[in-house]
């Protein structure tokens, strides 16, 4: 008997040997049902058996059966619901065929017969006589005790049955496919087909009995009837979400928190280099700024409900007075990202690994993490294998890549005639290239190596790149150990020479279950990134290269004028940065019940990053035939830099469940420490024999050498808890606390507690609400309030500075050192107070969901360097100052379309956020500013946003000299009619940086993301749109010079700046040498509101029988774009919308056209 169970752990084995006592009048009975099950079966059905095996798989779990119990039956095969909890499942399942599941502990389950009252054999007859007392399989919670609750099993006998048809529809009148159609109390059963259609043979006088995921099930007396169409309701009860949240999960319809989650289906949407892009518009209150970036290098960073910190840190004021010049770090913005319960990199997940992405937002859901949390959690869990049949995935794309805004440079004529305009505004001589006579030649010119145009760079450097991507995966195992096995190569071409990526990645996930309480999970992950540019980067000089150049010869030599620089040439011979890196991750974890609903585990994880970078400037000379200017670099150099970095993580978790009646408990006790070691060194030399000898010690051994290397050490330990308690699923409450110990900070300041409390109420399970339940389905009200921090502050931030330096002593030089900066022994935690209010809400039977969160963070003790008298005659000391406040809105609906007859169906999902940043209290320092006249000028000041761009304001142009001269306010003496009117903002009588005031906004207000998925048969299309209002950017350099310097011109410009005979005129005069014009002004910043589609998907899933034919289970082929369209008004300026404000010097975003394949083995 015991070699005919299904694998039985050890420590269950004892309760299960109680089975010995069956009758043998069940084994009959198991016979006639699966008999009658075999007739049943059919090319969409699965054996129960199959499911039960994966269902042990996918959660952990041990599930016990007597094979002959479940042998033969035949099950829907999307019966199970992945995002629901085991027990729902198993209840879904087991119910229709008349087999239930009992609780033997914590985490393993007995499936058996259902019982029946006193009897222990009836005839099928009798039984359907008795239907209406039946109640239906629930879960018994109480252990086995005794061989007589396992002896309740009936035999079954076959009575005349007549055929039975129908359809089972849903209650918007879509067919339903898959729905389970059983005889009650007998294991006889079918499920509906593709059309929602079933034939079963069943008794006159039976009872049948249809369940489905997502469906309350139905029950519904034959009464000698042939034919039933039955519509079923959508059980809200059977959708429950399973969300990951810090250190655990957490049903969807208990949270009370503020927690957004995608899954691995949608980002298989979205076929991209990084998986920061494929989160693009799809959650609230969640901004991610795709800055551009070559490949290998991407600048994409996550900003989860505004900017919190602006960190001025080691750069500050000292002059005493109140306009500081500072610096600040932006990048202390980016959310924490954990995966798999280690800190790591979001780059460096590869998408196809990756199951769930959980947001964190609120402080009761980011509290838990303490000190880093400040700017939001990001959770990722990786794939693992979740049954013990092997699947093997192939994922693979082709695409092509194309810059999405290239800048268009004026016409020859026009351009040359602006110069005109520009020279003679100025009172300059006119070079003789800008002649009539000469203008006449080049526009005429057919040879455009003697005449060449003026500048076409971007044409000419910018072109097409291939991108691919495979990736191959092998999961499965058997009772005891299951693994997963992923392998991925990527190769991204640049759209600029020489720039390129390649990267190989290997990630091992491995389960093992050593006894029904004990489990022991590893992973590990290895990935090789290889990324190169050119030496000198050739995007700044698309816009300042050399002008009248040919781009390049025939010969293969390049063109220069004066100017000396030439992109192209820049991008091909300079030499290369080349960037090797090694990332290596590996934890090991081990899970032990120690009784019932008591749960120990531990996690000991280490990653390292290895990086080394050689930057090699080639050394050559080259002509231009032309003009015989030449460009020499006599002397080729390498800059050599290695980077390391080590880091361990322990996780050791103590988690408590508990129920009585209706009060469910949940604990949690834990501790972590990490350790963190990075070291940098760089090495420099030059004058290498050639350029083909690149290693560091075959330089020139002299004075030009040099080197240098710093060693950083950096420790965190935390304690933190979390305690649960709901009544019975209406009112919910959880509280978090996390103490934190850095070493970052010193005395007193090294520990600090945060702490979180949240709340919410389900009205829709209140007896006052069950009228309204056909309308509004489900209703949680929540509210939650907590502290985090943010310890991103520079290492040894609290000591006081030593610099080297010499000094004379009695004639001979002495080394020694001298203190640079003060210390700040009390410099602690930056911390972040947020309340969130929130709802969710449920309509049309689960197809309509609503989230509504309204939030406001305070940030306090952001540092800055406050200030200090100059006579001190050192640097200011960061300190605990600053203040900055975040609150907004946050919006989701989300829609599940029908499904027609016809197999069409469709789900529409929207997210709108409002975020409203402003700085609070700088401590009476600042305002802090950065820039200069001709590129953007930022602030940072009590009332503005973080980030503020700061300018003067315009009131149109001078028409006539009268106005001038009744103006009196002028920005430059010996302004002409043409030139900017700046406004006198402070009515002093003259234009100064005093009359600078805010006039933008660099971080939007408004972000919102539209997707739909529509399928068709076998056909889907996705599309999904997304954007921002309330920002704005700022022209600067040459796309605002206007003629100011020869350089690019853009050709909005052309026939649109002022003259005397086009006082109309949108632009300026153009003026040489001279800066008037351009100074940081609102007439230079632009709207940067835009709506892109963002991505476009169309998919072919070929039909199961055609697949099979070839051993496979799936094949689905796609195409999709990437960045198709954009609506803004940067778009007259061919400038991307999601790029911060600046002179278009950056690697350009780019448009992906891409044909993919998804096979599953």
């Amino acid at each position: 008997m015991i070699n005919s169970l299904q694998k039985i752990p050890s420590a269950g084995l004892l309760s299960l040997l109680f089975l010995v006592g069956l009758q043998p009048g069940r084994s009959q009975s198991v016979v006639l049902a699966r008999n009658f099950q075999q007739k049943q079966v059919t090319a969409s059905s699965r054996q129960l058996k199959e499911v039960l095996t994966e269902l042990k798989t996918q959660y952990s779990a041990e599930i016990m059966f007597e094979l002959k119990t479940v042998e033969g039956i035949s099950v829907s095969p999307d019966v199970v619901n992945s995002k629901t909890s085991l027990e729902k499942n198993l209840a879904s399942l087991l119910r229709p065929l008349g087999l239930r599941y009992k609780k033997v502990n914590r985490n393993s389950y007995l499936i058996l017969a259902e019982k029946k009252a006193k009897k222990v054999a009836l005839l099928d007859s009798q039984l359907l006589e008795s239907t209406a007392s039946q109640e239906p399989a629930t879960s018994t919670e109480s252990p086995i005790k005794t061989p007589a609750e396992l002896a309740s099993m009936s035999i079954r006998t076959d009575v005349a049955a007549d055929p039975i048809t129908g359809t089972v529809k849903s209650q918007s009148g879509e067919t339903l496919p898959g729905i389970n159609v059983v005889i009650k109390n007998t294991t006889r059963g079918t499920s509906t087909d593709a059309n929602g259609k079933f034939t079963i043979d069943a008794p006159a006088n039976s009872v049948l009995v249809f369940s489905g995921i997502g469906f309350a099930t139905q029950e519904i007396s034959v009464n000698n009837r042939t034919r039933l169409d039955v519509t079923l309701a959508t059980d809200n009860k059977q959708l429950d979400e399973v969300v990951v949240i810090g250190y655990g999960t957490q049903k969807r319809e208990s949270l009370t928190n503020s927690v957004s989650q995608i899954g691995a289906e949608e980002i298989a949407r979205r076929p991209v280099s990084n998986i920061q892009q494929s989160l693009q518009g799809q959650m609230p209150g969640v901004t991610i700024l795709d800055q551009g970036g070559s490949p290998g290098r991407s600048t994409t960073a996550i900003r989860v409900r505004g900017i919190t910190t602006f960190n001025i840190n080691g750069i500050g004021n000292t002059s005493g007075s109140n306009n500081g010049t500072g610096g600040y770090d932006m990048s202390k913005n980016d959310a924490l990202v954990i995966v798999d319960g280690i800190e790591q990199r979001l780059q460096d997940i590869n998408p196809d690994d990756i199951e769930t992405i959980s947001i964190l937002k609120d402080a009761a859901s980011t509290a838990i993490y303490g000190s880093r949390a400040t700017n939001g959690v990001v959770l990722v869990t990786t794939k693992r294998a979740k049954g013990s049949k092997v699947q093997v995935d192939y994922n693979g794309y082709y695409a092509i890549q194309n810059s999405i805004n290239t800048p268009h440079m004026m016409g020859i004529e026009d351009y040359m005639r602006m110069q005109v305009a520009a020279y003679t505004n100025a009172g300059s001589p006119l070079p003789a290239r800008f002649t009539e006579q000469s203008i006449q030649a080049y526009v005429t010119a057919t040879d455009r190596e003697k005449y060449p145009l003026p500048n076409t760079w971007f044409q000419t450097v910018l072109h097409s790149a291939p991108q691919q991507n495979h990736t191959l995966s092998v999961a499965g195992g058997g009772e005891t150990i299951r693994t997963r096995l992923s392998l991925r190569y990527q190769d991204q071409g640049g759209i600029i020479t020489n720039y390129n990526s390649k990267i190989g990645e290997i990630r091992l996930n491995t389960d093992y279950t050593i006894s029904p309480r004990l489990r022991v999970s590893g992973d590990i992950n290895y990935r090789y990134n290889y990324s190169q540019t050119p030496n000198i980067d050739p995007i700044n000089f698309i816009l300042h290269g050399s002008l009248w150049a040919v781009p390049k010869y025939a010969d293969g030599t390049y063109g220069l004028s004066t100017q000396g620089n030439n992109p192209i040439m820049y991008s091909e011979i300079s030499g290369l940065n080349r960037r090797f890196a090694d990332y290596l991750t590996g934890s090991v974890k081990g899970e032990w019940d120690i009784a019932e609903g008591l749960t120990f585990s531990t996690q000991l994880a280490g990653r390292g990053y290895f990086t080394q970078e050689k930057n090699f400037a080639n050394s050559y000379v080259n002509t231009d035939k032309n003009t015989n200017v030449t460009k020499t670099v006599a002397n080729n150099t390498l800059n050599e830099v290695r980077n390391t970095l080590r880091e361990y993580t322990l996780i050791s978790l103590l988690t408590y469940s508990k129920s009585v009646g209706d009060h469910n408990f949940k604990g949690l006790l834990g501790y972590s420490q990490i350790g963190n070691t990075q070291n940098f060194l760089t090495a420099y030399r030059e004058r290498f024999f050639n350029n083909d000898i690149q290693s560091i010690g075959q330089g020139a051994n002299d004075g030009t050498k040099s080197n240098s290397g710093n060693d950083a050490v950096y420790g965190l330990r935390s304690y933190f808890g979390r305690i649960n308690y709901d009544y019975n699923g209406k009112y919910l409450v959880e509280v978090n606390g996390r103490y934190d110990g850095s070493s970052k900070f010193t005395g007193d300041k090294v520990y600090s507690f945060f702490p979180s409390f949240s709340a919410g109420w389900r009205l829709s399970k209140e007896t006052f609400w069950e009228g309204l339940q056909s309308t509004v389905s489900d209703l949680k009200l929540r509210g939650s309030w907590g502290i985090t921090g943010n310890q991103s502050v520079d290492l040894y931030s609290y000591y006081a500075s030593l610099r080297a330096s010499g000094y004379d002593f009695n004639g001979a030089a002495v080394q020694g050192y001298r203190q640079t900066n003060l210390a700040n022994t009390n410099l602690g935690w930056e911390s972040t107070t947020q309340l969130d209010l929130g709802l969710d809400a449920s309509f049309l039977r689960g197809r309509l969901n609503l989230t509504l969160d309204y939030y406001r963070k305070l940030t306090s003790d952001i540092l800055l360097n406050l200030d200090i008298p100059a006579t001190v005659g050192l640097i200011a000391s960061p300190q605990n100052a600053g203040s900055v406040e975040n609150k907004g809105w946050e919006f989701s609906l989300n829609y599940r379309g029908a499904k027609s007859s016809s197999g069409f169906q469709y789900n529409l999902g929207g997210n709108f956020s409002i975020n409203e940043n402003k700085v609070v209290d700088l401590k009476g320092t600042g305002p802090y500013l950065i820039g200069s006249d001709i590129d953007p000028r930022y602030i940072i000041a009590v009332g503005l946003p973080i980030n503020a761009l700061w300018g003067y304001k315009t009131a149109g142009l001078f028409q006539s000299q009268a106005e001038i001269d009744g103006y009196k306010a002028t920005y430059a003496a010996n302004t002409k009619p043409g030139d900017v009117k700046y406004i006198d903002t402070n009515g002093d009588g003259k234009i100064d940086a005093n009359d600078m005031t805010n006039i933008g906004n660099t971080f939007p207000k408004f972000t919102f993301g539209l997707n739909s998925n529509f399928s068709f048969k076998n056909f889907e299309l996705n599309l999904l749109f997304q954007g921002a209002a309330k920002v704005d950017t700022r022209l600067a350099g040459a796309l605002a010079e206007m003629g100011n310097q020869e350089g690019f011109t853009h050709s909005i410009y052309t026939n649109n700046y002022w003259t005397p005979t086009n006082t109309d005129a949108r632009f300026p005069r153009p003026l040489k040498f001279d800066l008037r014009n351009v100074a940081t002004s609102d007439r230079l910043i632009i709207d940067g509101s835009y709506v892109r589609l963002k991505n476009i998907q169309l998919a072919y899933n070929l039909p199961v029988a055609i697949a099979n034919k070839v051993r496979l289970n799936r094949i689905r082929a796609y195409v999709s774009a990437t960045n198709v369209f954009t609506i803004s008004k940067l778009n007259e300026w061919n400038l991307d919308p999601e790029v911060g404000s600046g002179r278009a010097v950056y690697y350009p975003q780019t448009s992906l056209y891409t044909l993919g394949l998804n096979l599953n083995f």
